[in-house]
């Protein structure tokens, strides 16, 4: 959100037309005043007629809590309109806005330095400043009580500090900012798995249907990623989550367990279970027979037989 703290680094357009505010000097440290700064969305939205239009801050990097009232948040080009509790991430650069409700929206807005967000006891997180870094987020919180609680708690505890300046100011204020943000990551690194976790779980379902009809045709892992709309490294990256195994396994495994069944539930020559399975090569088949299941077609026929 625009500040009207500092007018002489006020707003200016930027070449793209957005317009850019800063809060802090060309070359921000932490004994500037304004490393972090904390309002209430009510005073500041009712100076813009309860509707922020959209702007960037290059070097500043902002949470936006709603806690009561109805918002619409454009984020990088994104549309949201939502009811509090929620919360809004917002990384450096990134062009937002917001209309809040006229004089019913209660929440908070938190600025802070980008040098701050690359301190370490934050950056060495990896996941955690990861989240928070990749792009706008929307944290909705209705569904969530304790993560409210939690940051309801966090903001108090800052504006106390913020308002007061009792000996450690800085230290305590930064200790529970991380405290929270950690908080965030970790909703949001839960939240982007659960979503994962379950496209992989579909994709994975995708791709057994078409294992099964194209096993025996030994078909390049491309076709495959193309069957499906996206790409081999992709589609590896779903059998792994899902499987543990990569695709080039899961499509010996599935020739292996059809080799297997054949061997047991037909009297059919080996070499002809090869041709049957797509080998060209009887020979090679053997081999390829041997690495996966650890004994030869003829050897493991002849034990089950004899079991």
């Amino acid at each position: 959100m625009p500040s009207t703290t500092r007018p002489d680094s006020g707003h200016r357009p930027s070449k793209a037309g957005i317009s850019t505010y800063a809060l802090y000097r060309e070359a921000p440290s932490q004994q500037d005043p304004e490393f972090f700064h904390i309002e209430d969305i009510k005073s500041r939205a009712r100076l813009f007629n309860w509707n922020i239009g959209i702007h960037q801050h290059p070097r500043m990097y902002q949470l936006v809590y709603v806690s009561h009232g109805q918002v619409k948040a454009h984020l990088d080009g994104q549309e949201h309109c939502l009811e509090g509790p929620c919360l809004f991430t917002l990384p450096p650069s990134v062009p937002h806005g917001f209309e809040f409700e006229r004089d019913v929206t209660l929440g908070y807005v938190i600025t802070l330095s980008q040098l701050l967000l690359s301190d370490e006891r934050l950056s060495r997180n990896s996941a955690v400043h990861d989240e928070l870094m990749r792009s706008a987020q929307v944290i909705r919180l209705k569904s969530h009580p304790e993560d409210r609680q939690f940051i309801d708690q966090s903001i108090n505890q800052l504006l106390n500090e913020y308002n007061n300046n009792e000996p450690g100011k800085q230290q305590l204020f930064e200790c529970l900012l991380f405290a929270m943000l950690i908080k965030l990551g970790r909703h949001l690194h839960a939240h982007h798995r659960q979503r994962h976790e379950g496209h992989y779980d579909t994709r994975y379902q995708q791709l057994s249907e078409l294992i099964e009809l194209h096993y025996r045709e030994h078909l390049p892992s491309q076709f495959y990623a193309d069957a499906l709309c996206t790409t081999p490294i992709g589609l590896n990256r779903a059998c792994k989550a899902t499987t543990g195994k990569s695709l080039g396994d899961l499509l010996q495994d599935r020739l292996a367990l059809e080799a297997q069944r054949m061997l047991i539930y037909s009297s059919a020559p080996v070499s002809l279970i090869a041709y049957e399975l797509g080998f060209a090569d009887p020979a090679y088949f053997a081999r390829f027979f041997k690495r996966r299941v650890g004994t030869t077609p003829s050897i493991f026929r002849e034990h089950r037989e004899q079991a």
